[in-house]
């Protein structure tokens, strides 16, 4: 039996506008943007720098879960053994730090129980608690051999 190995490039952008963030292997962020509309909130309210980097690490180490979500479509034969692409999230996080609205807006590879099982999986992440809601994106990138 051949063992499927998957993946993921993780790619990030934060804050109320878009911006770049950490990834583990460097990609241009093909979503546009790169300038922050609103960093986080303005006085007491602002979304800590700590907090904005603690959401972005818990993206990052949810990586493994999700490239499985690829595993498992492929094993479904939802997609082609050889599929790679990348899935942008659209991410609502509460002030309790559950991601309360998470949306695809953003796909080059579309498979419905790939992008069930992906928002299934970044609805599981407890997030820190902040001041304020937070909207953020962050890219995932799959790549099957």
């Amino acid at each position: 039996m051949r063992k499927l190995v998957v993946l993921v490039v993780l790619a990030a952008a934060c804050g109320g506008g878009k911006k770049k963030g950490g990834s583990t292997t460097p990609e241009p962020d093909t979503g546009g943007g790169g300038e922050v509309a609103n960093p986080g909130g303005t006085g007491d309210d602002m979304v800590p720098a700590e907090a904005m980097d603690e959401i972005q690490r818990l993206f990052q180490r949810k990586g493994n879960a999700v490239s499985r979500c690829l595993s498992f479509a492929i094993d479904n034969k939802d997609l082609p053994k050889n599929s790679k692409g990348r899935v942008t999230l659209g991410v609502t996080i509460s002030k309790a730090g559950r991601a309360d609205d998470v949306k695809i807006i953003k796909a080059s590879i579309d498979s419905k129980s790939l992008n069930e099982c992906i928002l299934g999986r970044v609805k599981e992440i407890q997030f820190p608690e902040i001041p304020r809601t937070y909207e953020t994106t962050y890219t995932y990138a799959f790549e099957a051999s």
